[in-house]
């Protein structure tokens, strides 16, 4: 019989608590030693901060020099605690994945004690998502709040300083809120537009290409088909759509006497040329979405309506649309969540001008970091913004819960 970490009493073996104990006790050597790096690193320490002069110091000189960090430092003093300098700068480098390791350690410990081999063995298969998640999702939102209170700038290498509250003192008290303001109501009516497109001419084309015959499923992989082309390649093909002088749209417009504008160049129009793009690629996907949904309704519904006398405009009033709130809200959640973040076409086709006409909040985020090089104003703003988001985002589920059915 395979041997357990637990005895049929439900007490733990004793390789069961050996294995425990050495978790314990490397859960505390790589917390320890995790937390001091983030503290004398990330967190620049007022105490610790001889020792991580030197690192700097070692890391200025081994790249001037193009060589390997060299050198000892004494952590503790009197000679009693002298390491490496590249052992020192590797753990300020990696402490928040030492400390994520030691969490790892000290729950398998836990678990060891508390759960038999057959569940240790489910949680140990998902353990890898877990960390990869904690280290790629979580902990660059809680390093974004701990930057927003800096000042750190792109193109200063040395360690930045705790500043309190200051950037957020420049985001509503000064400068920063006018176009914090600005960029929100741009990013605002461009969601509206979109959400408009997604949830209007999806439902009108999933109405139109109902028909499950050869000929109506090639137009419909026809409207969906933008979906799978990238943003940039799309925004660089209708930046030439767009062009003011030599742009297929204006020649279009020219032949019935209609003179267009240079829609990316001014800033009554580039939304608009913007908006253009986003009804090419985002239509045929909601189209999709509407139209799967509405193929689940059951007939019968249609039929006792026919029988009561109920006209197609009164089916689609009163039991397409009440059958398809759930998809409408699907829809709702992830192209507000989508649009308000929009970026890449915005970049490639404005750049957030001409002026600030199309300068959404994500691309005033990245103008702040990468052209103002201004990363704690744009973690400051980062973080009002999610707030925004997750508030809203909230409030739409909340509301919903109360109004959807989700009755088939």
């Amino acid at each position: 019989m395979r041997k357990q970490i637990h005895s049929a009493n439900g007490h733990p073996t004793k390789a069961a608590r050996w294995v425990s104990i050495v978790l314990f006790v490397l859960s505390a050597v790589f917390i320890t030693v995790g937390v001091y790096g983030w503290l004398m690193g990330d967190w620049n320490l007022q105490s610790l901060r001889p020792i991580s002069a030197q690192v700097y110091e070692a890391r200025r000189v081994a790249r001037s020099l193009e060589q390997p960090i060299s050198g000892t430092v004494d952590l503790f003093g009197e000679g009693r605690g002298t390491v490496p300098l590249r052992l020192v700068s590797g753990v300020m480098n990696n402490a928040i994945l030492i400390i994520i390791l030691g969490a790892a350690f000290l729950v398998n410990a836990i678990m060891c004690r508390v759960q038999p081999w057959e569940r240790m063995k489910d949680f140990l298969c998902v353990q890898p998502a877990l960390i990869f998640f904690l280290l790629f999702v979580y902990y660059p939102v809680v390093d974004l709040v701990r930057i927003s209170f800096t000042d750190m700038r792109m193109l200063v290498p040395d360690p930045q300083e705790f500043i309190g509250l200051k950037n957020y003192e420049w985001l509503f008290l000064k400068t920063g809120w006018p176009r914090f303001s600005e960029s929100l109501l741009i990013t605002i009516r461009y969601t509206f537009w979109e959400l408009l497109i997604t949830l209007l001419g999806g439902l009108l084309l999933a109405l139109l290409f109902s028909r499950m015959t050869k000929a109506f499923s090639a137009m419909r992989a026809i409207v969906f088909m933008p979906r799978y082309i990238a943003v940039a390649t799309s925004a660089v093909v209708f930046i030439w759509i767009l062009h003011g002088n030599y742009g297929i749209l204006n020649y279009i417009l020219s032949l019935f006497g209609i003179k267009g504008p240079n829609w990316l160049v001014q800033a009554d129009t580039a939304l608009m040329g913007i908006l253009f793009l986003t009804s090419w690629r985002v239509i045929g996907y909601a189209m999709m979405i509407y139209l799967s949904a509405m193929q689940g309704i059951p007939k019968d519904y249609y039929e006792a309506a026919a029988i009561d006398g109920a006209d197609g405009v009164h089916q689609f009033r009163y039991i397409t649309l009440p059958m398809l709130a759930p998809t409408t809200l699907f829809l709702f959640v992830t192209t507000f969540i989508a649009s308000m973040k929009v970026f890449q076409s915005v970049d490639v086709m404005t750049g957030g001008g001409p002026g600030t006409a199309t300068n959404v909040m994500v691309q005033w985020i990245y103008n702040l970091s990468f052209r103002d090089f201004r990363a704690a104003r744009s973690a400051a703003v980062s973080v009002v913004f999610f707030i925004i988001l997750l508030i809203a985002t909230a409030a739409t589920m909340r509301w919903s819960n109360r109004t959807v059915s989700y009755d088939s």
